[in-house]
């Protein structure tokens, strides 16, 4: 490490501050927010999955917990409720965090709680998205174009604002 640009201290030119804590808005933040988060799920016995890097795996007394972390969301499930306050108070010991109970949404992501499991649907964000692009009186079709029609620079009116287009294609 280095002292920032600009500020060199005539006495102490080889010295650098250590931080104590993060703070939010350093590039770093997130980084090591995220590392110090990890090491401590493998130390309590979490398994990093191979197919996403945000989600932790923990087996243990035959009950199976999955920790999927996003920025500085967490969300948690389990198979065997009766272990769950057990790992709350281990997290809790920690981080301090606040538990919002039940999920009823994330990422975009309506979560149901049925009597045979649990539903996803994106129905309410999808509706969001036709609504903003001012899209709410489209007719209903089977497929999303005709095969027979063409497009021009004319029959693109709608998204005559490229800012908007991108938008909408990005929101998708």
């Amino acid at each position: 490490m280095d002292q920032p640009p600009g500020f060199v201290h005539s006495i102490f030119s080889t010295y650098v501050c250590h931080l104590h804590k993060l703070l939010y808005g350093f590039k770093q933040a997130p980084r090591a927010w995220y590392k110090r988060l990890s090491e401590f799920l493998l130390s309590i016995g979490f398994q990093a999955s191979k197919a996403n890097i945000s989600l932790f795996i923990l087996s243990f007394g035959g009950a199976l917990f999955y920790l999927l972390v996003y920025i500085d969301d967490i969300m948690l499930t389990r198979s065997n409720s009766e272990l769950l306050h057990w790992l709350i108070t281990l997290l809790s010991s920690e981080f301090k965090f606040r538990d919002l109970g039940t999920m009823h949404y994330f990422l975009g992501i309506e979560v149901k709680t049925t009597s045979i499991g649990i539903l996803l649907s994106q129905q309410k964000y999808t509706t969001y998205i036709i609504w903003w692009a001012s899209m709410s009186s489209s007719k209903l079709v089977d497929t999303h174009s005709s095969l027979f029609s063409t497009l021009t620079i004319l029959s693109g009116a709608l998204y005559s604002d490229s800012t908007k287009y991108r938008q909408i294609v990005g929101a998708l």
